[in-house]
């Protein structure tokens, strides 16, 4: 009896132990996405520490990784300060703070002057004839829900376009009235470390003796589709600024595999994958208030990129192709791809000698019910792609219509540089920057079957005779419908790009939005956005652009195949 049951237990045990690829990710992600890491944030010391244990895999499997470092503007602290508005001090953090970017100050009865949106187009103009030079430009942070702005584009809707031609029309200061009742707090700003204006956050509230309810004078703007200007009296700005920069120097791991092809072993393909994320949601969070503070760890986005270029290293390491493999891991993603742009305009191996790159961020939820692997690419020809594409096992589909998301992370920084790429995604989830992005909610057995995707992948660009090309027609990122108009309304919908034929596949919705008021779930597929049909994600943008807030819907969608529909009112971004 006792004989005849070891053999059995052997089978049983062998049938729950996962696969060596497995618990190797598995262990790595638990690491880089634990607790002690605090969500790897730029500038923080626990990103070296994650650059640390990726050097050390590397060692361990015999390579020999090199770090790149390059400057970040970790902190930025106020050495002095003070400002007073018609006399009246404003209490710094509270009523007023400075932007990332400010210049430095000191300045005396500077006259305040309302721009508005600081738009000019067609229909609307807030800035002609407005004598800026020796003022202080009051400019609103949020534009104006008006139909002038409808065909502006997003560059000259953005607030950093709006604030760079005050600068250009001679504004001495800048003030960005907030909604809330707080000013954004000081932190580094997307975009240029320092502009030569001094730039401030203001609550609508705190210039309120000054220059009236703003707030009230914006919803004016809006009703009227005109320009206004405060009806109060002169006000005057009285400000010293000083700003320490603290530099943190971020850190780009690299390793080489070298070829087998002593013809072709100078040759690179690079494997390439983030490192950081939001630390403590500091910046980018969409946590909210209530994330604020609290670890992000950053399991899917992106601990299981990190994870899978880990372990398809070894596979490489096994049976090296015929070119040289590159692997990147990059810092400095999440504030704008600053690590792989570094490395593209600092390589360590000659730029002219790398023919593909491909990229893999956020490859740790593929759907266990519904497993649609994300595979597109900018600057990859089209006959490429679908090569690509087609490796992959009958058991796994892949989708390849991504669409603006095909733009958003580091193979962006290669395209730029005429380089093709590929980008390897599982897709977008509830937890997306936010602190519930952690190490037991991804799917491990899915991160094997990625991994072997790409690999294959890897294998066929690598050893090819031909490794295709750059086409710059697939490095234009597209543009979806509607993509000139600000888009007025936030519903509240996290996208499955998966392809799905019956409309609008949701992988979930945002805490507190309207998706989730009106009880939308994961998994729901929406046919209808008021009196427009929705047959995939460009009809649901569109149909959003043609309302504005407050305006009521009907929702219709389906949830296992059964009809639903719910009234939704709906609200500004």
């Amino acid at each position: 009896m006792r004989a005849a049951l070891f053999p059995f237990l052997a089978m049983v045990l062998a049938a729950q132990t996962p696969p060596a690829e497995e618990a190797r990710m598995r262990a790595d992600v638990t690491f880089l996405a634990g607790p002690a890491l605090e969500g790897r944030g730029n500038g923080s010391p626990r990103l070296d520490e994650a650059a640390a244990f990726v050097v050390k895999r590397y060692q361990e499997l015999g390579l020999t990784p090199q770090v790149q470092r390059f400057p970040f503007i970790a902190r930025i602290r106020r050495v002095a300060q003070g400002a007073t508005v018609n006399g009246a001090p404003l209490v710094w953090g509270k009523d007023v703070e400075a932007a990332g970017y400010s210049a430095d100050a000191s300045l005396k009865g500077l006259p305040l002057r309302f721009v508005g949106a600081a738009v000019r187009t067609t229909g609307y103009d807030d800035l002609t004839g407005l004598d800026l030079k020796g003022r202080a430009a009051v400019i609103m942070r949020k534009l104006p829900d008006t139909a002038a702005f409808l065909h502006m584009n997003r560059m000259d809707r953005s607030l950093l376009s709006r604030i760079q031609k005050l600068e250009t029309a001679g504004a001495a200061a800048i003030l960005i009235v907030e909604d809330e009742d707080q000013p954004r707090p000081l932190v580094r700003e997307e975009g240029p470390v320092k502009l030569g204006t001094p730039i401030l956050s203001v609550p609508a509230r705190a210039l309120v003796p000054a220059l009236g309810d703003l707030k009230a004078l914006a919803q004016l703007i809006t009703d009227t589709g005109q320009p206004q200007q405060p009806k109060t009296g002169p006000a005057t700005l009285d400000l010293t600024l000083t700003l320490a920069r603290e530099e943190a120097q971020l850190p780009n791991v690299a390793t080489v595999i070298q070829g087998s092809d002593p013809k072709l072993r100078g040759e690179y393909i690079i494997l390439g994958a983030h490192m950081d994320h939001l630390g403590l949601g500091e910046r980018h969070s969409l946590g909210g208030e209530a994330g604020r503070g609290h670890a992000h760890p950053g399991a899917d986005d992106n601990a299981s990129g990190t994870a899978m270029v880990l372990e398809l290293a070894r596979t490489l390491k096994a049976k090296p192709p015929a070119r040289s493999i590159l692997l990147l891991n990059f810092s400095g993603e999440e504030e704008g791809l600053l690590g792989s742009a570094y490395w593209v305009q600092h390589p360590t191996v000659p730029l002219a000698s790398v023919k593909f790159m491909v990229n893999l961020d956020m490859v740790g939820r593929l759907d266990p019910v519904k497993p649609t692997l994300l595979l597109g690419g900018l600057g990859a020809p089209k006959a490429a792609l679908a090569r690509a594409q087609a490796f992959a096992p009958k058991d796994l589909p892949v989708g390849g219509d991504l669409g603006a998301a095909v733009g958003g992370s580091d193979h962006m920084s290669f395209s730029a540089a005429k380089i093709p790429t590929f980008f390897f995604f599982t897709g977008i989830h509830g937890d997306y920057h936010r602190p519930g992005d952690t190490p037991g909610k991804l799917n491990y057995p899915g991160m094997v079957r990625v991994a072997a995707m790409t690999a294959t992948v890897l294998d066929d660009l690598a050893n090819t005779a031909q490794v295709p090309a750059f086409d710059p027609d697939t490095a234009k990122l597209p543009a979806s419908k509607g993509e000139a108009s600000p888009m007025r309304v936030a519903f509240g919908t996290l996208p499955d790009y998966g392809d799905n034929p019956k409309g609008f596949r949701l992988n979930g919705t945002t805490p507190g939005g309207t998706a989730e008021a009106v009880g939308l779930k994961a998994g729901d597929i929406i046919t209808a956005f008021g009196k427009l049909p929705v047959k995939n994600i460009y009809d649901f943008m569109g149909a959003l652009g043609a309302y504005k807030p407050g305006d009521k819907v009907v929702v219709k969608w389906l949830r296992d195949g059964a009809a639903m529909e719910a009234e939704a009112q709906l609200k500004g971004r």
